[in-house]
């Protein structure tokens, strides 16, 4: 503000070392009265020299952490000038510097600090000096090399260079080859066994031999191995692990990448999801897998175009940290709780056998008072989980740790503390109307109890809409692959790929307004953690059946003592004592498709649970002597044309008003012996295949001496091209 001479009526504007002398007094006193503030500084005009009348003063206070920066109430009532105050948590400053855009560059060259400046050498103190290196001087000892250096770039990066579409070929024997497609990972969805949360996900893939050509360079003695979970891991066109260093010692893709990952981007049309959604985590300062496309193919065959993403190894962590001899751990349906702790998986040092560090986090979540917070804020660079956090909400992220307590990694350099690292970014960018916040993880879930880190929270979250969430930008880059995708897809992929750009396009426009709508409305609820699930088991099914055609599948099924009957049922091979049953066949009352026959099935208990399942084909299906294979997913049907099939079972105990989902079915079989339309024609066949389920289910408790029987299983089939979501 002008301030009035003693000698003259005229105002004047303070000079700009008046104005430096009162910033040093209030950022002592400021500092004596706050101590989480850690530094105070100025840049713009006056630190640049080009001050003048009317000219404000721009402030910038870097206190220990999120929570103490939301909860900061700063006063500038005492400085001469009016004052913009920008204000920050450590890791949060940290990684503005670390941005390439003018404002970090403004802030790492112009800063003068006032209080708490980095010991490094003396710079001149008065105002219009410019602060020399300053992103050098910033830099924490333990923060990433990458950051502190940001000319040079790394040696595999050619290979993620986004127009750059690796050529990948694969030569393998056509016996290993059929082997490898073929085989699935029921194991990493359903645990079995008694101790089945006690260590992590056994491998399901096996690693098979191959010669691979990359860019017309060829490596022998290669690794290759399918990957994916139940969703992905398809026989057509199955994703990848590649290994160059499986058994030629030390060989790597171009000297610099001995394993890279092929992603298949089943669940991504668009396949855009995962290069998109990486760059958002690596614009707001945290560590991200490097992301771009190939062409691939397997034994001449071209297979289509895959996600190139890079391996969470050690080349990532030399170039996102400044010491890459710390603990990597990854989590797959894993938490900091007991019950969940023995799902982590050590990637480094595994040798050490040493989990303290996990082990303290643990701990810390069960100390519910505010010790517990300080505990686990020592483990855990809480204000970098704050971002990750954020960003894994803002992008949609609900398959990851703080929605779904799955895909991530999480780092410590030795003597520092965790960072996560994002996984499995397939299926964000979804749907309109995703949640504000996801607090599924113990520590997620923990910060979100708290006040003051739920503020900060929030906070975070418009910090990244602010500064990250740049819908100009981000529409730019998902037109740039989409590009990439019609160029380098196969024809018949790119459709559905220009539908799933589209839907991109709309989430990035949309989702500032849904972000921005929550919070207006309050702090969102968020439900208990979840219980530990129980372990599961596999099941063979045999059902023989005989009913007649008509009368109304599901209300006769439910009330008609004469709506057929199950003749037959085998659990694992041994017959089940039979209660009274049900079964009927007639159309199924659809509008969208109304030549659809459905057959229901109902096992009735003595204590009035019971077991039920319904299966719709095509009439042209639905004929004497048929047999319909029914996988999971449209891209495992069967050869043969287009059909819609599916099949839904549940179980229900004694008195259940809902039901709950707790078991999953692959490879089911219906073979019809008789199957007339005409009323009161015979229908009768055989239902027959292999479920999951829980060995605890109420359900699906067994009889003394007979097999477990699942409680529910859902199976949901579909012909290739066409939608899955038929309930």
């Amino acid at each position: 503000m002008p301030v009035r001479s003693l000698t003259s009526s005229l105002l004047r504007w303070p000079s700009r070392e008046a104005v430096r002398a009162a910033v040093v007094r209030w950022a002592q006193e400021a500092a004596n009265r706050n101590r989480s503030i850690r530094r105070i500084g100025y840049f713009g005009s006056c630190a640049r020299g080009d001050w003048g009348v009317g000219s404000d003063v721009d402030l910038v206070l870097v206190l220990d952490d999120a929570a103490a920066a939301a909860e900061a109430r700063i006063d500038t009532a005492d400085l001469p000038v009016p004052a913009d105050v920008l204000v920050f948590a450590e890791s949060a400053w940290q990684d503005r510097l670390r941005r390439r855009d003018r404002f970090a560059q403004v802030l790492r060259s112009e800063t003068v600090w006032v209080f708490g400046a980095p010991p490094q050498p003396a710079k001149p103190a008065i105002c219009g000096a410019v602060a020399l290196l300053a992103a050098a001087l910033l830099l924490a000892p333990n923060q990433p090399a990458a950051a502190q250096a940001d000319s040079g770039g790394h040696p595999g990066d050619p290979y993620f260079a986004l127009d750059h579409v690796l050529d990948v070929a694969v030569e393998m024997a056509p016996a290993d080859w059929d082997r490898l497609r073929r085989q699935r990972n029921i194991t990493n969805l359903h645990r079995g066994g008694a101790e089945c949360w006690a260590q992590p996900f056994p491998q399901a893939f096996s690693w098979f031999a191959a010669d691979v050509t990359v860019d017309g360079r060829r490596y022998g003695g290669v690794g290759i191995r399918k990957r994916g979970q139940t969703s992905s891991a398809t026989r057509e066109k199955p994703g990848f692990k590649i290994a160059f260093d499986k058994s030629a010692e030390h060989q790597a893709l171009g000297g610099v990448l001995p394993r890279i990952t092929l992603i298949n981007s089943i669940t991504d049309s668009s396949l855009l999801n995962t290069c998109l959604a990486y760059q958002v985590f690596a614009a707001a300062g945290l560590p991200a897998p490097r992301c771009n496309y190939a062409r691939v193919a397997v034994n001449g065959e071209q297979l289509g175009l895959y996600v190139h993403v890079e391996e969470i190894e050690r080349s990532l962590l030399q170039r996102a940290f400044a010491d890459a001899g710390g603990n990597l751990y990854e989590g797959m349906s894993s938490d900091f709780r007991p019950e969940f702790r023995g799902t982590i998986e050590k990637e480094t040092n595994r040798d050490a056998g040493d989990w303290s560090d996990v082990d303290a986090v643990v701990a810390a979540l069960q100390d519910p008072t505010p010790a517990g917070l300080k505990a686990l804020a020592a483990a855990v660079d809480l204000d970098r989980f704050l971002t990750f956090w954020a960003v894994e909400t803002l992008i949609g992220h609900w398959d990851g740790y703080t929605g779904n307590l799955t895909h991530f990694h999480f780092y410590r350099e030795p003597d520092g503390r965790f960072v996560f690292i994002p996984w499995g970014v397939d299926q964000t960018f979804l749907r309109p109307g995703a949640p504000a916040v996801l607090a599924s993880g113990a520590i997620a879930n923990r910060l979100y109890r708290d006040a003051a880190w739920r503020a900060a929270y929030a906070v975070r979250l418009r910090e990244l809409l602010d500064t990250v969430w740049d819908e100009t930008e981000l529409l730019r880059r998902s037109e740039r692959m989409a590009a990439l995708v019609q160029a380098h897809a196969l024809p018949e992929r790119r459709g559905e790929a220009a539908r799933g750009a589209d839907r991109v396009r709309g989430f990035i426009r949309e989702r500032r307004a849904e972000v921005l709508a929550a919070m207006e409305s309050g702090p969102q609820d968020w439900e208990p953690l979840r219980t530990q699930p129980e372990c599961w088991g596999e099941t063979s099914f045999d059902l023989r059946f005989e009913t007649t055609w008509g009368g109304g599948s599901l209300d006769r099924a439910a009330r008609d003592p004469a709506a057929g009957t199950v003749t037959r049922y085998l659990l694992d091979g041994v017959e089940q004592a039979l209660g009274p049953s049900r079964v009927t066949a007639d159309w199924r009352k659809n509008d969208n498709f109304p030549d659809l026959v459905a057959i229901t099935l109902i096992v009735m208990e003595a204590d009035s649970g019971h077991h039920r399942a319904t299966v719709w084909l095509p009439r042209s299906r639905f004929v004497d002597g048929s047999r319909v294979v029914f996988r999971r997913y449209p891209h495992e049907t069967a050869p043969g044309p287009p059909s819609r099939r599916g099949v839904i079972m549940w179980s229900a105990p004694p008195g259940a008003t809902e039901r709950s989902i707790s078991a999953n079915g692959h490879n089911f079989t219906l073979d019809l012996y008789a199957a007339g339309t005409t009323p009161g024609a015979a229908v009768s066949g055989r239902f027959h295949g292999v479920l999951w389920g829980t060995a605890g289910a109420a359900a699906g408790r067994r009889r003394a001496g007979q097999p477990q029987a699942p409680s529910l299983i859902i199976n949901e089939v579909a012909a290739r091209g066409e939608p899955r979501d038929w309930f």
